[in-house]
């Protein structure tokens, strides 16, 4: 009989593509496997699901404010609502197993997959775990984990340091198409900023007033990747500038990341857990700017990588046009240094992260030992 797989993750990016990569792989390993994927209810999750062609059911979880305030009241009727759903479903589709990546949408689908006595299996993304991670662990068979500092956060006898699973998009693109898909000049390095897939401010606001240093270079081109809400202002600062691709690009969010990565000889980048896992997984040296709220997490998970050699950390509140330019100059003018911090990522790669959680899911869904260390 098929074994019948569960996964839950979204509302982030974050969130969402840890089980998109874990989901490629079960279909590779198992191919009979059904799989049932819970999202959130957003644009982003219901196209990136599309492409992954597996029945879902997009949830209206909401994420609980850090503070508390009147919004919790919302966000309890939320859960609830989800709770049912979520309960309904997976009582239809009776999954052997449910894998889980962390975020408010996971809490709903794992408190259903507890109450009807399915094996979860929680992948914690971050290096400082998230409150929904810290709950979930608690009902998890096993825990799966991005980092290994995060290892101490829960239970050792069954939590297992995979490393972070990269979709096959991400490993699988090449330079040479990422330059003719991007038409990039390829005498020019290129730097890639992105901000996640919901921008970032502050990032745009220095690339901004940046931009009339790094362009006088004359060895630079530049992706940007804006976020929806900066996108025409930083068009209106190209055209004010008289920037046109290949030097400047701006795009509002990158369908092909993958590319995205590749292009690139240096990467500017908040530290989400995603982000930085696809940047150490193509060996890109980075400059990372932690967004500065959630609990801490993105500091937490830049740390690692700046103690290895990997990333130069510049805080949110220290980051200024002239500060950005002065720590890519640095290191663009060093080719010795970021070939250094190439091979310090490469030290820190996990690249069979997604086949080993895949793997795992489907010994816990055949009833065999759940966890090894």
């Amino acid at each position: 009989m098929a074994q019948r797989i569960a996964l839950a993750g979204g509302g982030t990016a974050g969130h969402l593509f840890p089980s998109l990569a874990v989901a490629q792989r079960l279909l590779e390993l198992s191919p009979d496997a059904e799989l049932l994927f819970f999202a959130a209810k957003r644009q982003l999750d219901a196209e990136l699901l599309a492409e992954l062609n597996v029945p879902c059911r997009l949830l209206g979880a909401r994420p609980f404010p850090y503070a508390v305030s009147l919004r919790w009241v919302g966000s309890l009727a939320a859960l609830g609502t989800s709770l049912l759903t979520a309960w309904g479903v997976l009582r239809g589709f009776r999954p052997d197993v449910l894998f889980a990546s962390g975020g408010y949408i996971s809490v709903p689908c794992v408190l259903a997959a507890r109450m009807l006595g399915v094996p979860c299996v929680v992948h914690a993304g971050d290096a400082l775990p998230d409150r929904a991670n810290r709950l979930l662990s608690r009902y998890a068979a096993c825990i799966t984990v991005a980092f290994e500092q995060a290892i101490k956060h829960f239970p050792r006898r069954k939590t297992i340091y995979t490393g972070p699973p990269i979709r096959k998009e991400i490993l699988g693109a090449s330079r040479a198409e990422a330059l003719t898909h991007f038409a990039l000049d390829p005498a020019r390095k290129t730097l890639l900023v992105t901000g996640g897939s919901q921008g970032a401010r502050a990032i745009n606001q220095a690339v901004s007033a940046a931009l009339p240093q790094l362009v006088a270079r004359g060895d630079l081109q530049i992706i940007h990747l804006t976020g929806r809400l900066d996108y025409e202002e930083m068009e209106r600062r190209a055209q004010s500038l008289g920037l046109e691709p290949p030097v400047y690009r701006c795009i509002p969010f990158c369908r092909r990341m993958g590319l995205a990565y590749a292009a690139a000889d240096i990467i500017v980048s908040r530290a989400g857990s995603s982000s930085l896992g696809e940047a150490i997984a193509l060996a890109k040296p980075m400059i990372v700017v932690p967004y500065p709220h959630a609990g801490g997490h993105q500091m937490a998970n830049a740390r690692p990588l700046a103690e290895a050699g990997a990333a130069v950390v510049i805080e949110n509140s220290q980051l200024s046009g002239a500060r950005l330019t002065a720590a890519l100059s640095s290191l663009l003018d060093d080719p010795g240094k970021l070939a250094a911090m190439a091979q310090a990522a490469r030290r820190l790669q996990r690249p069979r992260a997604a086949e080993d959680i895949a793997q795992l899911l489907l010994e816990v869904a055949s009833g065999l030992p759940t966890c090894r260390s």
